[in-house]
């Protein structure tokens, strides 16, 4: 594979049997496929099924990934996606065929700031309240921090921002989506609810959607600052 230095601008597609594509700005030139081998063996065949999984969370997660991985993930010369891919992929395990993915231990976001401490959990039907240690003593923590929480059912593909409030409340009120009416919704739901801290100057930005993205392909979302991810725990409806 050879970088390309071109002068009259992006090079994308095929040209003979040279592919260019352009990664974070930079344009490179690789030598077409001519070949291909599908010998279905065990090892392909649980390779695809991981990696199948994997695309399949990735986009269920999407929207908190842009959030809380974009920034490092970049410095890195990255995606979130793989990003995410490296931090999480002894998170999903083959089993006879399928896949088990360890929700509770997903990392969806790294970062500096401290992230808090959840100490209860209360649930009536939907509604659901919160307590836990803003963590104020710590150097690195700002009264207006902000706390989002999402919540997130995968056999739905249900991934939602149900809260953000302020790291010096202490507590957190909301209420679950409403998955009753859902065609998809054949066994009662389960949740799985995570918080991320962010720096109250960019808390409130939206990032860029994925058909945005694709059109600014050098795009960098904003200079976000994050916590690392919490896992809070899971409610079922």
């Amino acid at each position: 594979m050879a970088r390309v230095y071109n002068h009259l601008g992006e090079l994308s597609g095929t040209i003979g049997d040279e592919v260019h594509y352009t990664s974070f700005g930079k344009t490179f030139v690789r030598r077409k496929a001519t070949t291909f081998t599908d010998c279905q063996s065990d090892a392909q065949l649980r390779q695809r099924t991981l990696f199948k999984a994997m695309l399949h969370t990735l986009a269920l997660y999407g929207s908190i990934l842009q959030r809380s991985l974009t920034k490092i993930a970049h410095k890195k010369g990255m995606t979130e996606a793989n990003m995410f891919s490296n931090q999480n992929k002894d998170k999903f395990v083959y089993d006879n065929g399928k896949v088990i993915i360890n929700y509770r231990y997903l990392i969806l976001a790294q970062g500096p700031l401290p992230a808090v401490n959840f100490t209860g959990l209360k649930q009536e039907g939907l509604h659901v309240a919160l307590t836990f240690n803003s963590r104020l003593d710590s150097p690195r923590s700002k009264v207006d921090d902000v706390v989002h929480i999402y919540a997130v059912e995968p056999n739905i593909e249900v991934c939602e921002l149900v809260a953000s409030v302020e790291r010096v409340a202490g507590q957190a009120e909301f209420t679950l989506p409403d998955l009753s009416d859902d065609p998809a919704c054949k066994i009662a739901p389960t949740f799985y609810l995570y918080a991320i801290v962010e720096r109250a100057i960019t808390a409130y930005v939206p990032t860029l959607s994925a058909d945005e993205k694709k059109t600014h392909k050098k795009h960098r979302n904003i200079n976000r600052m994050v916590s690392w991810s919490v896992f809070i725990g899971t409610v079922a409806i």
